[in-house]
């Protein structure tokens, strides 16, 4: 592909940092959710285009209109003609590979059209059987266990004493198969333990364990687009997204009795292993002693290697021979026990990606309490950096809710880029949010957000921090191991246990105490750091990254290579560390005597330690440090740092143990502030980000003597810090970071030779000669005398400031003129429904004069689930009537009525007796939202809108809320909200409160103010 910022970063320059190419702004995913005109479609373009996207990703989702589907000729046509008209505007195409997720589907026709490759798994049914005993597993039905729709995959049992020795003999059932599903047995004495393996289907699911299902994917997806748009107009595709594919999808998030499985898993594992899965089926769900570890270790990198190769290999592949990028993420990449077991090893599909990507949902950030909303980003960073993927983007926003604000964009934003995203790709902007649309998930940051008008601000705010932080290298000391091999050799799916929980919950903890220590690093994962690190100067080397510290977190198994690797780093002259427990298996290649390598290192047995590990309540926490060959080894030992109840103590001793082998380049005095530390063209940026809703006085200590600059990311102006300190061969400065407030620092390119060093006044400007002589620009309210300290060649010098009269505060306060810019909004749900008959008074319904007392209290949502009772008659259609009053004191020309949620085969609007016969037109609002006149129909006082509406399912009904709009208040008189003269005054305070109970728009405040000369 040729040069492409968006990919590739940009070189550091003062003038593009003023004015930065749009390409490193908002790429958003752009939900395609409607009828998907024309007309609408490039009207939306030119909506992303004025705010500065540099593009868009197309992508289908619910909501769709039915008759145009996916991926047939009317889709296809839509999707060029965006790309012809994107590239009319300078937009870059991009396009989603799913209709809704996960990838993998092509909207399920996959599994529509070839049932064969649908996804399956493997469940264990094990019960316990007395001896002696008859059984008769019935696998046709689940009348005395859940069989059905499942096919036996095997069964066996297996003594419960000879279990528990860990030496036993399994007794195969499968010879006993009877009647295709049916497993008979006479059980000898016992106790026994049986164990029923079946394979089911995820019918909504692909297998993307086969390649034939990737294959077929890419047929009907990525071929078909470039087949309907031409060699030409194909080239202007950038790249596709796929989006949280899986090995396994079926009650992932569960602890159960399921795994990923294939059709040809038996003899994949065979032809990778060297022996047969079959029998040892029961060691993925049970101790049974022995090589168990091992076994659940070569199933577990079988399932990753073959997922690898099947799905991710292929559309690599793919891309490459096609000249466009591939991105995307993974599922569950914040969880060890969740992505090992349905995604296996990121690292090893991350590398398959172009452009690395991860998703970052909700309205969250990491925090001590959620430590593992940091791995996700942690690991898609790490892999970025040791790939060479210049670019981090992260599908984010989605599900941050209706109330979102852009101090809550900047929050999360501010937050993944501290710790290595560089691509803002927001979830989603979508076509249309009528009815139903406007519930998958939230918000639609788009033309219909009340953030919209601003949102080109917090695009340039975004534009210049993918530019600054895109390209060059990022600067950390330390690299921790995955330890995924731990994970899956200790792995049941069924249950979790004590050494699991440390591996997983010690990374995490780890992650989020070393942010706050401003302690940076990598994960590294095994066969990364043993293929691919060099070492150069008691370093690990991998592209711009050199680790002098690996910390091993809690783990109890590794690679011969692996321990190869990290004896000839320490032998150079690494630092090494560990936590709480230590291999004492390898799990690949030959490792000779493993404890005895490992007890050479860290003076401790592993075998010993595991023992005492298990065995131990300590939750204390004790460092020890020792000096092997040219190289350092420290080790926490104790439970993990998790188990330690004492949050102050816990961080003292992770502190020690990361400073006895590494030496920060930034200190920041506050353990609520991140930062990222990289280096570009040269220069060391430093970008901060203070996360929480305290402001946040910081001081900020540097390595070195340095001249500090702000690169303003809001305006794009470099202004140099006016009062810093240089001592001990460190620089210091305070700053202020307000509530999620950021900043980013940088080196400048010369130390100047004189300085303020400190000053109890505001310094705007210091422009000093090498002596100190010069000008000083301050400002300050001085009702006492001040000083300032000069530092230069010449040695320090205290300047005195004289006190001066106060000019009194301005106060802003009192009522202002007030004016909004959008039409205010009344909204209601407060419905009464019944059902519609041939003979009814529809004057009476429609005007308001009907007995309603029998009639059905409703709100918005679906119908049926709100009524009383089951109905009788389940039939459809069904004609209902939804009647409900509005007051008003007043009414406004401009008065209107949304149509919006009237959800069903059609509907008749009646406002006080007359059918409202006006073609509804597009909304302000939205795309498919429609609007007719009320004024004509509305008088002062009470008044009636009646719906009759014709209902198909059970999930129609008026499912949002009734919105009249136009210029108007409404104020509350008893209960009831009324139509009232819109407010011209107000005071500061919630709207809510004013008489703007709904209103989302921009308020303009206006005052005059007297100025004291």
């Amino acid at each position: 592909m040729e040069y492409n910022k968006l990919v590739d970063g940009e070189a550091l320059s003062r003038e593009k940092f003023a004015r930065p190419s749009k390409e490193f702004g908002i790429l958003p995913f752009w939900f395609w959710n409607g009828e998907m005109s024309y007309d609408e479609i490039e009207y939306q373009l030119r909506e992303f285009k004025a705010k500065g996207c540099p593009g868009i990703y197309i992508h289908a989702r619910f909501g769709v209109r039915e008759e145009l589907g996916y991926m047939n000729e009317d889709w296809l046509d839509r999707c060029k003609f965006t790309l012809e008209k994107a590239r009319e505007l300078g937009l870059q195409t991009w396009i989603y590979d799913e209709y809704n997720w996960p990838s993998g589907t092509c909207g399920q026709t996959i599994m529509k059209d070839h049932p064969e490759l649908t996804n399956v798994y493997l469940e264990l049914c094990e019960t316990d059987l007395p001896g002696q005993y008859f059984m008769f597993m019935e696998g046709t039905d689940s009348r005395y266990n859940d069989l059905e729709q499942s096919e036996p995959i095997y069964a066996c049992a297996i003594r419960h004493e000879d279990m528990k020795k860990g030496n036993y003999e399994v007794v195969d059932l499968m010879p006993s198969l009877s009647f295709d599903k049916v497993i008979t047995w006479e059980a000898p004495k016992g106790p026994w333990k049986l164990f029923y393996f079946i394979e089911r289907k995820s019918s909504w699911y692909s297998d993307v364990l086969n390649p034939e299902t990737t294959k077929m994917f890419l047929d009907y997806t990525h071929e078909k687009y470039k087949q309907y748009m031409g060699q030409e107009d194909f080239r202007d595709v950038k790249g596709f997204f796929t989006d949280e594919p899986a090995m396994h999808y079926f009650e992932t998030g569960r602890d159960n009795f399921i795994i990923p499985w294939t059709k040809q898993m038996f003899r994949i594992f065979r032809e990778r292993n060297g022996y047969d899965l079959r029998r040892n089926l029961p060691k993925l769900f049970f101790d049974c002693g022995g090589d168990t570890e091992q076994v659940r270790y070569d199933f577990w990198s079988t399932l990753s290697e073959q997922y690898d190769k099947a799905y991710f290999g292929q559309i690599h592949d793919w891309c490459r021979e096609n000249d466009v990028v591939f991105t995307g993420h993974l599922l569950y990449e914040e969880s060890m026990r969740l992505h090992g077991r349905v995604d296996g090893n990121l690292f090893q599909h991350l590398a398959q990606f172009d452009m690395t990507g991860i998703d970052h949902l909700y309205p969250r950030i990491g925090t001590r309490e959620m430590e593992n909303e940091h791995v996700a980003l942690k690991i898609a960073s790490s892999a970025a950096h040791q790939n060479g993927s210049v670019r981090l983007g992260s599908e984010s926003m989605g599900g941050s809710y209706w109330d979102c604000t852009m101090e809550r964009m900047k929050w999360i934003a501010d937050w993944e880029y501290a710790l290595g995203v560089n691509q803002f790709i927001p979830h989603g902007l979508h076509y249309s949010v009528e009815g139903e649309r406007k519930r998958d998930w939230p918000p639609s940051m788009f033309y219909q957000f009340t953030w919209w008008e601003q949102y080109g601000q917090f695009n340039d705010y975004m534009t210049r921090m993918g530019y600054m932080l895109s390209g060059g290298d990022h600067v950390a000391k330390v690299a921790i191991l995955y330890p995924l091999n731990s994970i899956w050799a200790n792995y049941v799916p069924n249950k979790r246990d004590k050494i699991g929980d440390t591996i997983e919950n010690d990374f995490a903890t780890m992650t989020d105490r070393l942010l706050r220590l401003h302690i940076d690093f990598d994960y590294l994962d095994e066969d990364v750091l043993a293929d691919r690190c060099r070492i150069e100067d008691g370093k690990l080397c991998i592209q711009g990254e050199k680790y002098e510290m690996l910390m091993l977190p809690p783990c109890t198994h590794i690679k011969a290579k692996t321990l190869a690797k990290i004896e000839e780093f320490v032998a150079a002259g690494g630092k090494l560390g560990g936590d709480a427990l230590l291999p004492y298996k390898c799990i690949e290649g030959d490792a000779g005597d493993l404890e005895g390598r490992i007890e050479a290192l860290f003076g401790i047995n592993p075998t010993e330690l595991r023992a005492s590990f298990l065995n131990s309540q300590d939750t204390t926490q004790t460092l020890t440090e020792r000096s092997v060959g040219k190289g350092k080894v420290v080790f926490v030992s104790g439970l993990g740092f998790k188990a330690n109840t004492d949050e102050q103590a816990m961080m003292s001793v992770l502190d020690r143990t990361m400073r006895a082998c590494v030496t920060p380049e930034i200190g920041i005095d506050s353990d609520e502030v991140f930062c990222l530390h990289r280096v570009k063209d040269g220069k060391d940026l430093f970008f901060l980000t203070n996360p929480v809703e305290q402001p946040a006085e910081i001081t900020v200590t540097w390595l070195g003597e340095h001249t500090p600059e702000l690169w303003d990311l809001e305006t794009g102006e470099i202004r140099p810090v006016t009062v810093y300190e240089h001592r001990d061969g460190k620089t210091r400065f305070r700053t202020r970071l307000e509530p999620y407030g950021s900043a980013l620092y940088a080196w400048a390119d010369q130390t100047e030779k004189a300085h303020v060093e400190s000053a109890d006044v505001i310094v705007e400007e210091a422009r000093l000669n090498a002596d100190g002589t010069g000008v000083i620009l301050a400002a300050g309210r001085q009702d006492r005398e001040s000083s300032l300290v000069i530092a230069s060649e010449s040695g320090k010098r205290v300047v005195s400031v004289p006190a001066g009269a106060c000019l009194p505060p301005i106060a802003l306060d009192g009522e202002f003129d007030f004016a909004i810019n959008k039409p205010n909004s009344l909204n209601t749900d407060a419905w009464r429904m019944t059902y519609a008959k041939a003979d009814d008074d529809v004057a009476a319904i429609t005007s308001g004069r009907a007995d309603m007392s029998g009639w059905i209290p409703m709100h918005m949502g679906a119908w049926e689930l709100q009524l009383p009772m089951e109905r009788e008659d389940n039939t459809y259609p069904v004609d209902l009537w939804y009647v409900t009053r509005v007051e008003a004191d007043f009414v406004p020309d401009d008065l209107r009525l949304m149509i919006d949620g009237f959800k069903g085969a059609g509907y008749r609007l009646y406002v006080n007796g007359r059918e409202v016969t006006e073609t509804p037109v597009r909304s302000y609002l939205d795309a498919e939202m429609k609007e007719v006149p009320l004024a004509p129909y509305f008088t002062a006082g009470t008044n009636t809108i009646a719906v009759r509406l014709t209902v198909t399912k059970k999930s129609d009904g008026m499912i949002d809320l009734l919105k009249i709009i136009g210029s108007f208040a409404v104020d509350e008189r008893e209960g009831k909200e009324v139509i009232v003269p819109m407010v011209t005054t107000m005071t500061t305070g919630d709207w809510t409160r004013k008489k703007l109970p709904y209103y989302s728009g921009t308020g303009f405040y206006t005052t005059r103010v007297t100025l004291t000369a």
